[in-house]
């Protein structure tokens, strides 16, 4: 019996932000095409309502026209009628007269009547429209407050989504790299602790057994110079040890604070770069921190010292670090060769891992750099009262 594994296919942000850009021209072509229909729905709308108001003053006229007609038709009936009761009264023209009268004042009625019946029919045509087009405009112009609605959210909300999935990608990454970096550092402790102070101690210990042959064989002067030179051994494998405890943590931290510790730190730094010019400088009363916090901004000014060390091969670095009431500000200037903040390098987490400490901290990291000019970072760290140091 055979499994089939979920197939699980990773978003690609520039795919996605295609995609969203796709739906914004689509969105906005139509919300123009919409606008478009509300304004020739408008213009119809403004020229038919003054089409309906000729119709209805032309339809005035003619209503007024056919009553004075009837009018006239009922007086030419009543002559007749009058002339056949008295028929032997009159001569022939005047029955011919009043005949013709009568029957052309009935056929004008009637004209008139067909072009009242026509004008109205037109007239409730034009209302019919008239109620249709607002109608139109009306929706059109909801339809557009909608669209625009969604547009608003496609270009703001919706496009930050292809931002916060390159972050998570991003972190995520930073999350492996950090194991990876995690593990590698295990590696090399062991390394370092096996090819240094353990194999000087083994060295020791073999040596103590030659100090003891020595001593019974020549005597305690000669195992007393052979013993010097294994004390010399340990303390060179004592101060290996402090280095790799102090690059674990640097136990100055609790013990003296942060600005001592930079000062130690620097000064190693400057042995390992002797070219290099390091400037320090404290300003404000230092003020006892939270071990995790003082140990977070001694990484934080670590990461970007190493960074600019190993990739910008500067002549100076200048490192400030400024105590206020409510607020620790570090400034941590370099000269050497600056980089594109619009490039992003592929595999570099030193920045991102920066970023990270400085969020935990509620605080705000910026840099300001450029190829060829250098690069200045400036964290700034809050500092509440539950943060400071209590004994």
């Amino acid at each position: 019996m055979s499994t089939s594994k979920p197939f699980k296919k990773e978003l690609d942000v520039k795919h996605l932000d295609k995609i969203i850009n796709s739906m914004i021209d689509n969105v906005s072509d139509s919300k123009s095409q919409i606008f478009e229909i509300g304004e020739e729905s408008r213009k119809e709308h403004d020229a038919l309502v003054k089409e309906l108001q000729l119709v209805k003053q032309e339809l005035r006229g003619i209503i007024d026209r056919s009553d004075t007609l009837e009018i006239e038709a009922r007086k030419s009936r009543g002559h007749l009628a009058e002339i056949s009761r008295a028929f032997n009264q009159y001569g022939e023209e005047d029955i011919r007269h009043a005949y013709e009268t009568a029957n052309s004042i009935q056929n004008d009625l009637s004209i008139v009547r067909e072009m009242e019946r026509q004008m109205k029919k037109r007239r409730d045509e034009l209302e019919r429209r008239l109620i249709q087009l607002k109608a139109t405009i009306h929706k059109a112009e909801s339809l557009v407050g909608q669209v625009t609605v969604v547009l608003n959210y496609l270009t703001s909300d919706l496009k930050q989504v292809g931002e916060v999935i390159a972050s998570a990608r991003e972190q995520r990454a930073f999350g492996l790299k950090v194991i990876e970096a995690l593990e590698e550092e295990r590696k090399r402790l062991s390394r370092e602790i096996h090819d240094g102070p353990a194999q000087t101690l083994a060295q020791v210990l073999l040596g103590l057994d030659v100090v003891e042959r020595v001593g019974k064989k020549e005597g305690m002067a000669a195992s007393h110079d052979e013993l010097q030179k294994y004390r010399v051994m340990v303390q060179g494998a004592l101060a290996e040890v402090r280095r790799i405890i102090y690059d674990l943590r640097p136990m100055s931290l609790d013990d003296l604070g942060l600005v001592p510790t930079l000062q130690k730190y620097l000064h190693r730094v400057n042995s390992d770069y002797p070219s290099l010019s390091i400037h320090f400088d404290s300003m404000g009363k230092e003020k006892r921190l939270q071990s995790r916090i003082e140990a977070a901004l001694f990484r934080l000014i670590q990461e970007a010292v190493q960074n600019a060390c190993i990739h910008a091969n500067p002549s100076h670095i200048s490192i400030r670090i400024e105590y206020r009431e409510n607020k620790v500000l570090i400034l941590i200037t370099d000269d050497g060769a600056g980089f594109d903040q619009s490039v992003k390098k592929e595999g570099s987490y030193g920045l991102i891992g920066m970023k990270e400490r400085t969020e935990l901290l509620n605080g705000e990291l910026t840099i300001h750099s450029e190829a060829g000019q250098g690069t200045k970072v400036l964290i700034n760290i809050p500092i509440q009262q539950e943060d400071m140091f209590s004994k």
